[in-house]
Formats: structure tokens, sequence, C-alpha cells
């Protein structure tokens, strides 16, 4: 996650000057990570199927009433969304076990999942047409904001955890009578 490093770092230098929640909180949250992760998981899973669902029959309605274009649009957009939706579910499904030892691998997948997330809805925002570009990114951009504070809310409890390193082997010094 290297390359992610001045991107984190300079939404960190922002999050800094922002209030914060209240300590037992983001405590809990950082216990509880692993398994709320799993519930988005499942979700998204059955969010899939449903998507899958709504997509063909959404877009064969919206096509035979306002046109095979318009279908069609809604169609590529959904399945750019769906494209998004999946990758996500993978790269969360992918945080649990870091998570779940508190690694901060597992903060950094949840990072790259948000990251992804915000690129696929400002994709899908700009396949939907001049009023899907204005309400998509405006949503986009307040649910960054809000996923970004609660994600950097929980940074700290993640950032220098990392595995310990092996103990030193020091061979004895010889003795004199040796």
């Amino acid at each position: 996650m290297k390359q992610l490093a001045p991107l984190e770092d300079a939404i960190a230098k922002v999050h800094k000057d922002l209030p914060h929640l209240p300590k037992r909180l983001t405590t809990w949250l950082v216990e509880n990570a692993w398994w709320l992760v799993i519930i988005g998981v499942v979700l998204g899973a059955i969010g899939v199927v449903t998507t899958l669902t709504a997509l063909t029959a959404g877009s064969l309605f919206v096509g035979s009433i306002a046109g095979a274009a318009i279908g069609g649009m809604i169609f590529v957009s959904g399945i750019v969304s769906l494209a998004v939706l999946v990758v996500t579910i993978i790269i969360e499904a992918m945080a649990i076990q870091p998570l779940k030892e508190k690694k901060k691998r597992g903060w950094d997948l949840l990072f790259l999942a948000s990251l992804i997330g915000i690129a696929g809805s400002l994709v899908g925002a700009l396949l939907n047409g001049p009023l899907g570009i204005i309400t998509g990114v405006v949503w986009t951009a307040v649910g960054a904001a809000i996923g970004f504070y609660v994600l950097f809310e929980l940074r700290i409890h993640y950032v220098g955890k990392k595995a310990a390193p092996e103990a030193e082997v020091v061979p004895p010094k010889p003795t004199k009578d040796a």
C-alpha cells in the first residue's frame, strides 16, 4: 500500500484538525471492525444478486418506455456499479483477518476499498448523464467525507502496529577461562 501512502498522509493531515469521536467509541469500533466488515460483505453479496435482477428488469422497463439509449445507459452504469461492488466486497473480505488481528493491513484494505468505491461512484455518475453527474458527484462527496472521517478516526489505532520483530539471538561472550 506504499502507493497510497501520500494520499493517506494528506487526508490524515486534514483529519487531525477535525473534532474527534469519543475514545470509547473508536476503541469499540476497532475491537469490532472485523465482524462489522463481515456483515458488510454478506449484505454486499446480497446486493450483488439483487442488483443483477433489478438491473436487468429495470433497464428493460426503462428502455421500453424512454428508449433504448437510456435503457442501455442505465444498464452500462449498473454493470460498472456492480463490478465496483464485487471488487470492494473482495477487498473487504480480505481485510477481515487483519482487522481481527488489529493489523494496519486491514485498515489499508478498507482504505483501498473506499477509494475504489468512490472512483466507481464517480464513473457511474458520469454515465448517468447531466443530472446524474450533479447528484452523483454531490452524494459521492458527502459519502466520501463521512466514510473517510470514520475511517481516519480509527487509523490511530492501527498506525505503527506491525509484526513484532524476531528476537535477535546474541551468542554468549567468551570467557577468559575458555
